[in-house]
């Protein structure tokens, strides 16, 4: 037994330590400070915490992340090399693959591949972080598991051609098996880089699998490429009705959840502004995924496996849906100013983060994933302040803002992709967003220079969708959650036109951002009436009455929300409701007299009067849009889609207070 005398010898003093000029290896790589034991020939204190290996090195060198990206890019050139030489006797797998990785994709990578970023928890431990290993030939070099693969670079593998797709029945409506290849070609190339987290790609292991996921993905495709006019209408109705009869029918499969992820992502597009199915489908997510153990990220997990819950599905399924539910519930809080109850942002999650799985996580995904984790810090730290007061300090905000540009600094690299960066500024603004809920007695100027670095950032995200959509085509295929950011985003802009601020920004990019914010929902419209279309209108209505017009008002009011229990929702709510109360004060309500209604001026009452309409009761379910009519020619608020107002209740009287403009 060796003895221990060393450390317990009382000659020794407790302040003394070996002292010697070089770190181990492991914390030299590991960039912290190393403390060696008493006993020499003890290990230093966190190798032998971390149980790793502690040898002493003068010779050693660090490996920086920059050489390592050399040689992971060089080991890949090499397996692009062997995969070539084996791919050219191959013809019919190269055919086989290109059907899913066609060159229409908008998240086809043009560089090489990225290195997986830790994130800050990981790098603050100092610990080293060795990936789960892959058993593979010994004549083929594998990349670590942090290497995000490029379809280029995913050796093709021999299988079986795949049977020909079966044609399908929805109802009455017949769907041919080229039909079904061609929608389920559509959703892979330009849907599912947004959510990827469907591994069934097969038409007809799909169906076997869940009819409801076979038809959201056909439903999802149609969004766009429908290819008769009255498909996209029939699969709306069908697949609604058959979303709303499965969250009731439990227990819930794997296929199920994913199909209700697909729908929060791409919603109905006839949903209301506030009347929003994505709250109620991702809370039937929530108990549905914990009760299969699926947050674990563990396929089969035996203590989940019981009674009617079983669990057959893999470890990447359950990861990938975890990993998708978090990023829905997420946004569904933030966009609709609820408390982030149903996301965990377990371990699981942050294993996914920082690339410790053995399979390969797309870098947009994990990158949206960590993005979606620190706005639910965000969300949990505000909730917890204005709990306590009607504001949030502006020093919280700062703190929070401050802790974001050091995260992004770390996933938003010289290789950080176009959406990348995009999905970091909707972070920024949704951080920002609580500047506009100060405390009482805030610092004026203090205030102003927040509130301008938020309008800043607001116009920076109406212009980047934009640029997205020139190039990818990002306004044609983006989930509801992204156009959610982009409607908070305008929000903003209008709610700084709509104050004293107004005097501190140029009209012409005020005018300019306007116009983008209008343009922008109209390019995400999906079918006529749907909420791009009505906050579009909404938008376009608002830009002429406070910067076109010839008596646009000036406001004396400081942009502050009255909203504050509502998060990073609250300046979207404040924005919406105070339209209402400058253009429905002393409106009639919808049993009155069309001529008793102030919105549409004495000009257009009168035409309304000379026309007969004025004189009779109206019905319960007429706006001022219908009323109008065809005789509303003069009424400057005539284009104003009214409808979108709707969700923010036609009869009650206005909460808030009127402001009206100086005289």
């Amino acid at each position: 037994m060796p003895s221990t005398s060393h450390e317990t010898s009382p000659n020794i003093a407790p302040s003394s330590r070996i002292k010697r000029n070089t770190a181990c290896t492991s914390c030299r790589d590991a960039k912290v400070r190393c403390n060696p034991s008493q006993n020499p020939a003890q290990p230093c204190q966190r190798c032998a915490k971390l149980h790793l290996s502690c040898v002493v090195d003068k010779t050693h060198k660090r490996v920086s992340r920059k050489s390592k990206l050399d040689e992971l890019v060089q080991e890949i050139q090499s397996i692009k090399q062997s995969v070539t030489g084996q791919s050219s006797s191959s013809p019919s797998q190269a055919t086989a693959y290109s059907q899913h990785n066609g060159p229409n994709s908008p998240f086809k990578d043009a560089g090489p591949p990225r290195l997986g970023v830790p994130s800050p928890v990981s790098v603050s431990t100092g610990g080293d972080v060795r990936p789960p290993a892959i058993a593979a030939p010994s004549s083929i070099t594998v990349a670590p598991t942090s290497v995000i693969h490029t379809p280029t670079s995913i050796p093709l593998v021999q299988s079986p051609p795949a049977e020909p797709t079966l044609p399908r029945a929805l109802g009455s409506h017949p769907f041919s098996g080229e039909d079904i290849d061609y929608y389920f070609q559509k959703y892979f190339e330009c849907y599912h880089p947004y959510m990827p987290i469907i591994r069934l790609r097969e038409p007809n292991k799909c169906y076997e699998s869940s009819t409801l996921l076979f038809w959201t993905i056909i439903y999802v495709a149609c969004h766009r490429y429908a290819r008769s006019p009255g498909i996209f209408p029939f699969l709306l109705d069908a697949v609604k009705r058959d979303a709303y009869s499965t969250i009731t029918n439990w227990p819930l499969s794997m296929h199920s959840i994913n199909a209700l992820i697909l729908l929060c992502a791409w919603i109905f597009p006839d949903v209301r502004f506030v009347n929003d199915p994505c709250a109620l489908f991702s809370g039937a997510i929530m108990n549905a995924v914990l009760q299969l153990g699926i947050h674990c990220g563990k396929g089969s997990h035996p203590e989940y496996s019981h009674g009617v819950f079983q669990n057959s599905f893999t470890d990447e399924e359950a990861c990938s849906t975890w990993a998708g539910y978090n990023i829905i519930t997420q946004r569904v809080s933030s966009s609709l100013g609820l408390p982030p109850l149903g996301g965990l942002f377990n371990q699981t999650i942050q294993n996914i983060i920082d690339g410790r799985t053995p399979f390969q996580v797309p870098s947009t995904f994990r990158v949206l994933l960590e993005c979606q984790k620190f706005c639910n810090h965000v969300s949990k730290t505000m909730a917890a302040c204005l709990e306590e007061s009607r504001g949030v300090s502006a020093q919280v905000v700062q703190l929070l803002e401050d802790e974001w540009n050091t995260v992004r600094g770390l996933i938003c690299s010289e290789r950080a992709g176009d959406l990348d960066e995009f999905n970091a500024l909707l972070v920024q603004l949704e951080i920002q967003t609580f500047y506009m809920m100060p405390l009482p007695g805030y610092e004026t100027e203090a205030l102003k220079r927040n509130i301008l670095r938020t309008y800043n950032t607001a116009q920076a995200v109406i212009r980047e969708s934009l640029e997205l959509d020139r190039k990818m085509e990002f306004l044609q295929h983006l989930p509801h959650f992204y156009f959610r950011a982009i409607l908070a985003a305008g929000a903003v802009v209008y709610r700084i036109l709509r104050s004293s601020y107004m005097q501190f920004v140029d009209r012409e990019a005020a005018e300019r951002s306007a116009s983008d914010a209008v343009a922008a929902s109209r390019r995400a419209k999906v079918m006529d009436g749907d909420l791009p279309t009505r906050l579009g209108n909404l938008f376009e209505s608002w830009c002429d009455r406070l910067l076109r017009g010839s008596g646009a008002p000036h406001w004396n009011e400081e942009p502050v929300s009255s909203f504050s229990h509502r998060l990073s929702a609250s300046v979207t709510y404040d924005c919406m409701t105070r339209w209402k109360t400058d253009h429905m004060h002393n409106c009639r309500n919808k049993g009155q007299p069309f001529t008793t209604c102030g919105c549409f001026g004495s000009g257009a009452a009168a035409a309304a009067g000379a026309a007969g309409i004025g004189t009779t009761a109206t019905n319960s379910s007429e706006t001022p849009a219908m009323l109008a009519g065809g005789n509303a020619g003069a009424d400057p608020l005539q284009n104003i889609d009214w409808t979108f107002m709707d969700d923010f209740d036609w009869n009650f009287e206005p909460v808030m207070p009127v402001l009206t403009a100086p005289p």
